[in-house]
């Protein structure tokens, strides 16, 4: 976190970028006038609460208010889709590019973009790929540096990013250049837990502990014992579980349902969110303590959109994976190049998998790619690559989840009124609620 007093917080230097500039920001006005921060990664954060990389007490600024990235000599500034927002002037801004001199209103408090020297270049890993991420992108040469720095340190480590951008492929290459790479790699999908057997799945569970409970059965803590845990989507924890998983990091224990006597664990944790965990803080829906044990170091991922010089070596690497030899032509590889990418990389994957299957003379060419980037918008979370009813199954949690929240937000929270013009029985709808995690969350119109 950035101190007060107007002293400026340094990082150790990962961007990459051949200058010895960086940008610093500026608080100029605002409780926190006279803070700074000099921003030698590619990505930081701004915001009220305390684990932003620059933190503004300002009781208008959001927790975590503010994303910045760097791009050459200018700076991106995206706002986290606050409720008091982000001006330019007169003007509120979702997403700009701010030039040196530029300030913005966040809250009551005012920032500005100047930059200042560090002593001596910033100096990266140059490597292309690490296990099975690939890039040689800047941004993707951080996360390599970052990795290789903390692989081998057995700290938790906090992974984030948008979802298809490779965040289990981040957990894999910190499991595989750790002190325990022979150890086992266990992955738990915090969105799949069901309710009634989260704890005994976790923890496991003595015989008799509860009904069908006819023998002893070990969590998947004690089986990942001499090796890695890593818990996907953490964000969708429920938070009686959170104090039990606390425990587990503090002490490295864990109590089998049923039983009494702690059992020592030996596991390094590992987790994941495409949330912001900060805002789920400040809306009382994860532990401030569990985030801060959990992000002993963080390593975010870019989207796909911000490293388009990713994409040739992404589809050379992809394309690997094809059961018969094929190749790109530079026709379509200039059209993914342009392309958004809203699901990432594995989104990216899906289109090169369909293109190879219909490509001709062993050729992907241009008009392969847009009849499939075209579809993969229409549906871009549909996984092509897994078995029928898993993709199945996951289509639909994706849309019950985003429909939910729609029709929730639009009627403000009223569960009488969503159920009328959904045409669902409210108890049906209240169960479908609770079966998404969605039951207790507030979608009142302040939000």
């Amino acid at each position: 976190m950035s101190p007060p007093g107007g002293d400026t917080e340094v990082h150790p230097s990962l961007s990459g970028d051949a200058s010895d500039r960086v940008p610093k920001i500026t608080v100029v006005r605002g409780p926190s006038a006279g803070r700074a921060f000099a921003m030698t990664r590619q990505v930081a954060s701004v915001g009220r609460h305390t684990t932003n990389d620059l933190v503004v007490a300002d009781p208008r600024v959001s927790g975590a208010h503010l994303e910045l990235r760097r791009h050459g000599d200018k700076l991106l500034v995206r706002d986290n889709q606050t409720t008091n927002g982000t001006w330019l002037g007169a003007h509120r801004v979702a997403e700009v590019y701010l030039a040196e001199g530029g300030e913005l209103t966040i809250g009551d408090s005012t920032l500005r973009y100047e930059s200042e020297e560090v002593d001596g270049p910033p100096s990266l890993v140059q490597r292309d790929a690490l296990g099975q991420l690939v890039g040689s992108s800047n941004a993707m040469r951080e996360v390599f540096a970052t990795i290789e720095r903390v692989a081998n340190k057995d700290l938790s480590v906090l992974i984030q990013g948008e979802t298809g951008s490779g965040k289990e492929e981040v957990a894999r290459a910190v499991h595989g250049a750790s002190a325990r790479p022979t150890g086992p790699f266990i992955v738990i999908d915090a969105t799949s837990l069901p309710e009634t057997l989260a704890e005994s799945l976790l923890f496991g569970h003595e015989k008799g502990a509860f009904t069908g409970a006819t023998e002893r059965r070990i969590g998947f803590f004690e089986a990942a014992s001499g090796g890695t845990v890593f818990i996907d989507e953490i964000g969708e924890l429920p938070a009686p579980l959170q104090s039990k998983f606390l425990r587990v990091l503090e002490r490295h224990e864990i109590v089998r349902v049923g039983g009494h006597t702690p059992i020592r664990v030996d596991v390094r944790v590992l987790a994941a969110t495409n949330r912001d965990l900060r805002a789920e803080i400040d809306r009382g829906r994860f532990r401030e303590d569990l985030y801060f044990r959990l992000a002993q170091v963080k390593i975010t991922l870019p989207p796909l959109r911000d490293r388009p010089e990713d994409i040739a070596l992404l589809a050379q690497a992809l394309l690997k994976e094809s059961p018969t030899p094929v190749m790109i032509d530079k026709g379509a590889l200039d059209y993914l190049t342009e392309q958004r990418w809203p699901g990432n990389v594995r989104e990216l994957k899906n289109v090169l998998v369909r293109a190879a299957a219909l490509a001709q003379d062993g050729i992907i060419r241009r008009g392969d790619v847009i009849g499939d980037t075209a579809d993969a918008r229409k549906a871009p979370d549909i996984d092509f690559l897994s078995k029928f009813s898993d993709a199945k199954d996951k289509a639909i949690e994706r849309f019950e989840r985003a429909y939910l929240e729609a029709l929730m937000r639009r009627t403000a929270g009223n569960l009488s009124k969503a159920s009328r013009e959904a045409d669902i029985a409210r108890h049906h709808l209240r169960d479908l609620l609770k079966k998404r995690g969605l039951y207790n969350i507030s979608f009142g119109e302040s939000e």
